[in-house]
């Protein structure tokens, strides 16, 4: 290779590293060198011997002086080809360093064009041709940069100030039930040697999986303080209504909300009413009481156990009562099931009378909050329940020591009225008896007639105080005997026709299970003699293998059914409770279908404890 063709070679590698001032002098020197040969050479005629070894003294010192040049060129070169070497093993590391990265990294120019992409970004988008394309273009599929409100682009800011800064996006998407998705950007400054900004680096990241975790301990962190309030409200007060209202007043305050309520649920009907609620008027609560299960949106959140959120109530096909609702106005409702230990208890809604949205944050924590309200609520219902045990058994005992009393009273009022007067006419009679044992024996006769009539009535009187005390017919004939002949004793005077039917293999059954029985069905018959108006009543007894099954039903008035577990079904019903906690007390249970016009029916079932 020529000495010309070595220094293009080298002029060529040096210009594509950019050491443009080396090739310029080399250029320089070289182009010098060889004009002031060549002008030596032929432009100076030599005139004399010694002018001629003049020049040829100087070619050879300038020949050897470019030599020596040459030389240090190619050293040079080879620094430079191994620099070059070291540059490109630095750019592959650096591209493989950032194509590692598990984030989008993009650098780009002053105008917003991709100059280079890492690995993640060039598969993101299928290795298509991104770079000198405008990254929201790209990124985000817009015309123009991201600006307010949707998003605040960062770029500018860095190219203003050199400093980095750091955004979160939020970005709405179609796909999956989560709609928004969350992207972290960083983006920095890169300066070249003068200090100028020269381009800008940009990583993302998607955070919606950390993002939706935050917001979901945000929630829960709302929850509790909302629960922690309650939890304060409920100790220093255990009364249902109080500790409902209090309830709703918080979750209303936490979510917001002007309108809601709490429907709880009826075991006995399976219906929902509003027991505490504010901004609903009362002719919407009038309107709304007693839902069935599965009937309208509160009917079906307690059938299914899920929340039903819609924009438009009024609009909703699935609405049962749609004129109490166009009446009140209501648009926005969300609807959440009380639960405790996956039971539903009641269900909270929330509404509003303007267009609202629920978002999904925010019924996930109405459904947190429905979960505790229902613990609360079971609990509440738990202690109103024992306060009320309480109540019976305390007017229980009292009618019981009033009713001991009583019969005291009456079986003495009885012996002095019959048996005393019965004893003592007696008395007069063996009196008379002695007086008159001259008497005739026919008058003799009558008087021992009359003093054995006296006695047996008498002894009939007794028998039926004791019977009245402990019917003998329990304890020597069983259970059946001494139900029928309770029922006669009692209906017959009535005119009350008595049907008494025994199901199944009749046998003895341990004391308590025949007392209990015994009791339960004498306490239904005396108030079919009382106050049914009856003309016919029905006993059956079930014996089962592991139960006894006993049934009063009548076809008389009936009543309304009274609220067992309230004060006002205490008072006015204490022998439907002290029916009913007899059963209790043996594990059993007894339930009173009535309605007014319609009779009654009274069933008790107790269980058989054979180890008795």
């Amino acid at each position: 290779m020529t000495v010309m063709a070595r220094l293009s070679y080298r002029a060529r590698l040096l210009t594509n590293l950019s050491i443009l001032v080396w090739v310029s002098t080399i250029k320089t020197l070289y182009n010098a060198a060889r004009n002031g040969l060549v002008r030596l050479l032929f432009h100076i005629a030599p005139s004399t011997h010694a002018e001629t070894g003049l020049l040829v003294s100087t070619y050879e010192m300038m020949r050897g002086q470019l030599r020596d040049s040459l030389e240090e060129i190619e050293d040079k070169s080879r620094q430079l080809e191994k620099s070059w070497e070291q540059v490109k093993k630095s750019r592959d590391l650096l591209q493989t360093t950032i194509d590692s990265l598990n984030v989008d990294l993009i650098v780009l120019d002053r105008r917003l064009r991709i100059t280079q992409a890492n690995r993640n970004v060039r598969e993101r988008y299928q290795n298509r041709e991104i770079t000198g394309r405008y990254c929201y273009e790209v990124t985000h599929g817009l015309n123009h940069p991201c600006r307010p409100p949707d998003y605040v682009c960062p770029a500018s800011k860095v190219w203003q100030t050199g400093t980095p800064v750091r955004v979160i996006h939020t970005h709405s998407t179609n796909k999956g039930a989560d709609k928004t998705k969350y992207i972290e950007i960083t983006m920095s400054p890169l300066y070249d040697t003068g200090g100028k900004i020269t381009q800008v680096v940009e990583l993302s990241r998607d955070i919606t999986e950390s993002k939706t975790q935050e917001n979901r301990i945000l929630e829960a962190n709302r929850a509790l303080r909302v629960l922690n309030d309650i939890a304060i409200t409920v100790s220093q007060s255990l009364s249902l209504d109080f500790v409902l209202n209090s309830a709703l007043e918080k979750v209303l305050e936490l979510m917001a909300g002007e309108l809601g309520g709490i429907l709880l649920l009826d075991e006995t009907k399976g219906t929902l009413s509003y027991r505490a609620y504010r901004g609903f008027s009362e002719r919407f609560v009038r309107g709304t009481a007693d839902i069935a299960i599965g009937e309208g949106i509160a009917g079906k959140v307690a059938e299914q156990g899920e929340p039903l959120v819609m924009d438009d109530i009024a609009k909703d096909p699935r609405v049962s009562r749609q004129l109490a609702v166009v009446e009140e106005g209501l648009k926005a409702f969300s609807a959440v099931p009380l639960k405790s230990k996956e039971k539903v208890v009641g269900v909270l809604t929330i509404a509003s009378r303007k267009p609202r949205l629920f978002s999904e944050q925010e019924v996930r924590l109405l459904a947190a909050l429905g979960h505790q309200l229902g613990v609360v609520i079971e609990n509440a219902e738990l202690y109103q329940k024992l306060q009320l045990k309480e109540q019976v058994h305390a007017e229980l005992l009292r009618r019981i020591i009033t009713a001991q009393e009583d019969e005291r009273r009456r079986i003495a009022r009885e012996l002095h009225d019959v048996t005393s007067q019965a004893l003592a006419t007696l008395a007069v009679r063996v009196e008379s008896l002695a007086s008159v044992t001259g008497a005739a024996p026919a008058d003799m006769e009558a008087h021992l007639k009359e003093t054995r009539q006296l006695l047996t009535a008498t002894s009939k009187e007794v028998h039926r105080l004791i019977f009245d005390l402990r019917p003998s017919l329990l304890d020597d004939l069983g259970l059946a005997a001494a139900l029928r002949s309770c029922a006669h004793s009692l209906l017959d005077p009535a005119g009350i026709e008595v049907h008494l039917e025994v199901v199944g293999e009749e046998k003895r059954l341990p004391p308590t299970v025949e007392i209990a029985a015994f009791r339960i069905v004498q306490e239904a018959v005396t108030n079919v003699a009382s106050h049914s108006r009856a003309e016919s009543a029905y006993i059956s007894l079930e014996f089962k293998e592991k139960c006894i099954v006993a049934q009063v039903e009548d076809d008389g008035t009936g009543f309304e059914m009274p609220q067992i577990g309230t004060s006002e079904g205490a008072r006015d019903r204490v022998g439907l409770l002290g029916m009913k906690e007899r059963a209790e007390l043996l594990g059993g249970k007894l339930t009173i279908d009535t309605e007014p016009g319609k009779g009654s029916r009274i069933t008790t079932e107790i269980p058989i404890d054979l180890e008795q």
